[in-house]
């Protein structure tokens, strides 16, 4: 029942959903949200989305006083973290490897808090994939189950609609990974959905918990509009064969150096800062919209 390819109506309301608080406590994290707009994403501790972190606080201070909005941060491992190698085994591994008496919810929001001054809530951890996405040449989406998908991400993916690959039992996944040399699964005619394709994937619920808008996972850093496409005053990378760079447009060495709060930063560009204030004003009408204003 999509209205458009980022408006959907789900069968359940999400503030239905369980979902464990940032000490991995039974919570109302999600209950408690009945009734008002919410925007939720996934987020780990470093990664090259990270920097969106600061934006995604100018929206929540946008709407301080707005007692029927809220934003949740809502923890996963799934995505390889540009250029942050300690937390490239997530961030269960890091605690390990730290000896910290933290939970992962704990660790990622502190590093968005000691690095951006974030307000918003955090979760504890949750698995966002049926697999855990990785750049390696031999990864293909939905070959293998490596973990089981937490419900709040099974429907606001779309994962329930999709039709059951008899061989592996997962849905089938609409992912296109242009660096992997295994042939991909065949989802010709097959209903399919599209995944969690990297951290800070954005999803706008409305008061009932049933009405959602996706915005993609680049969307607010500046550079990328809803569904993830490059905006027309933003220089894209192209390799000598002429395929798209996936490499962050910004080097994840620069976002770790430059961006947290207090030093001086060579992000965004003018360029971005426009593709910024574009976002946020976007995004901004939709919350009206729910909001009903």
């Amino acid at each position: 029942m999509a209205n458009n390819r980022f408006g959907k109506i789900l069968p359940i309301s999400i503030y239905d959903i369980e979902l464990m608080s940032l000490n991995n406590e039974k919570s109302d994290l999600l209950s408690k949200r009945k009734g008002k707009v919410t925007l939720i994403f996934n987020v780990a501790a470093g990664c090259g989305n990270i920097p969106q972190h600061s934006i995604i606080e100018e929206l929540n201070q946008r709407y301080k006083n707005e007692d029927d909005f809220s934003i949740l941060a809502v923890v996963v491992d799934d995505f390889t973290c540009h250029g942050y190698p300690e937390f490239q085994n997530g961030i269960k591994s890091y605690i390990e490897e730290n000896s910290l008496e933290l939970t992962p919810g704990q660790v990622a929001k502190k590093y968005a808090v000691d690095n951006f001054g974030v307000t918003y809530e955090f979760s504890e951890l949750t698995n966002g994939r049926y697999d855990k996405h990785r750049y390696d040449k031999s990864f293909v989406p939905g070959l293998v189950k490596e973990q089981e998908q937490h419900t709040l991400w099974h429907y606001l993916t779309g994962a329930y609609e999709a039709e059951i690959n008899p061989e592996n039992g997962l849905p089938y996944h609409s992912e296109e990974v242009p660096w992997s040399e295994v042939e991909p699964i065949d989802i010709t005619n097959k209903k399919t959905f599209p995944p969690l394709r990297g951290n800070f994937e954005k999803f706008l619920i409305d008061r009932t918990g049933t009405k959602i808008k996706r915005y993609a996972n680049g969307f607010l850093l500046g550079e990328r509009d809803q569904i993830g496409a490059t905006f027309p005053w933003v220089q894209e990378k192209y390799q000598e064969n002429g395929k798209r760079d996936w490499n962050p447009v910004i080097t994840p060495q620069e976002n770790q150096q430059t961006t947290p709060k207090g030093q001086q930063s060579s992000w965004p560009t003018k360029e971005q800062r426009n593709g910024i204030d574009f976002s946020l004003d976007s995004i901004s009408k939709d919350i009206d919209e729910y909001l009903g204003k």
